[in-house]
């Protein structure tokens, strides 16, 4: 990724199809009630996390726990977080700047997180 915009773009991307799968797949991993589903769960809920995390670091804020919600509103979860790391990030002149930085290591966070899935 180049710019501002262009990160912008490739991270609402991911963050589309990450939040498309999660659609399908959390609900399932709550109905196998297994560890293996248990633990992609934790993984996820550790995704969502970091974003959230990402997104405090770029706005300049505090850092907050993010709450334990049931598999089935993951994905809804993963887009309200990854809308605040686009807002934090916001607009930007061409230069690199420390968002830039967030959203390449938003957008690699999704990419793995989709990957895991």
């Amino acid at each position: 990724m180049t710019d501002g915009s262009s990160d912008s773009a490739a991270l609402a991307r991911e963050l589309d199809r990450v939040a498309d799968r999660l659609r399908v797949i959390g609900p399932r991993y709550a109905a196998r009630d297994t560890p293996e589903s248990a633990a992609a769960l934790d993984g996820v809920r550790a995704a969502v996390q970091r974003l959230a995390d990402l997104a405090a670091d770029a706005e300049g804020v505090p850092r907050r726990s993010v709450p334990r919600l049931a598999p089935y509103a993951l994905a809804d979860q993963v887009l309200v977080l990854g809308h605040d790391l686009l807002a934090a990030a916001g607009p930007h002149p061409e230069k690199s700047t420390p968002a830039d930085a967030a959203l390449s290591a938003g957008h690699a966070l999704l990419v793995e997180l989709r990957r895991a899935l």
